[in-house]
């Protein structure tokens, strides 16, 4: 994949298109699609698309959705009442290619794209635009010749790291402080993300996230903060603390952003 440089890195208006991927069956957490879980009396989906279109740089939405659900996702995407254009589009049979699938179904004004998942429901509003920001001030400072494709929300690990070796042996302790967990949204020039989907299908490579895949085919990521709140709701417990905060801090949480 060819990495380039992008003319409107450091430009003050620029149109980002965001995927939800909601295509999963919700398989670890065992109780049918994420997007319809509720947290707090509220489908996963509504709180994402809330937090989504709080951002002024945000045009457009797309969500990928099981192709058995695309009425039920349509009537939660019009029960929101959201002023930016969103349409329910079928996902697929990976992540990756629920994701590809979900930029192929954003309009072409959007330059740019996040990804994020159905499974945040404490996503921070204004997300976006504080990563578009945070992109502004990395791309200026970037060495000649390196160009950025894009930028993540990551936190630093609290947990010691250790190598497997013959399991269940532990073999080496691992340094923790050149680890981060990337959270989503996750944004891209599009060209970047497009190149590289395409590059993967090809190749029939397989990454975990976005910016793997990216990073993979030889594009330049940076990172930003990200918050602990933005966790992602993956097993059943996840959604018992997912409830508990909800009912404990819900104006605390909701009103939580991304420091530059």
């Amino acid at each position: 994949m060819a990495v380039h440089q992008h003319l409107h890195a450091t430009e003050n208006h620029q149109k980002v298109g965001v995927v939800v991927l909601a295509a999963g069956s919700g398989e670890r957490l065992g109780i049918g699609p994420k997007a319809l879980v509720e947290v707090g009396g509220k489908p996963l989906l509504l709180h994402v698309l809330e937090s989504m279109a709080s951002n002024s740089s945000v045009a457009c939405l797309a969500v990928t959705a099981p192709a058995d659900l695309i009425a039920a996702y349509q009537k939660l995407v019009d029960s929101a009442g959201l002023a930016i254009p969103t349409r329910v589009t079928p996902g697929g049979a990976t992540r990756q290619q629920s994701g590809h699938l979900g930029v192929r179904a954003l309009p072409l004004e959007a330059d740019w794209v996040a990804i994020t998942d159905v499974a945040r429901p404490f996503t921070p509003p204004g997300i976006i635009d504080v990563l578009l920001e945070n992109f502004r001030i990395v791309a200026l400072d970037v060495p000649v010749g390196q160009y950025l494709c894009g930028i993540v929300p990551a936190l630093p690990l609290v947990d010691s790291v250790h190598l497997l070796g013959a399991e269940p042996l532990l073999a080496e302790p691992f340094d923790r402080s050149l680890l981060r967990a990337a959270q989503t949204p996750q944004l891209f020039d599009r060209g970047c993300v497009t190149a590289a989907y395409e590059a993967a299908a090809k190749e029939g490579a397989v990454c975990t996230d976005d910016v793997g895949m990216v990073t993979h085919f030889g594009g330049t990521v940076a990172t930003a903060p990200g918050n602990p709140s933005n966790f992602k709701i993956t097993y059943e417990h996840d959604l018992a603390l997912a409830e508990a905060l909800h009912a404990y801090a819900p104006k605390g949480l909701a009103g939580s952003e991304v420091s530059i």
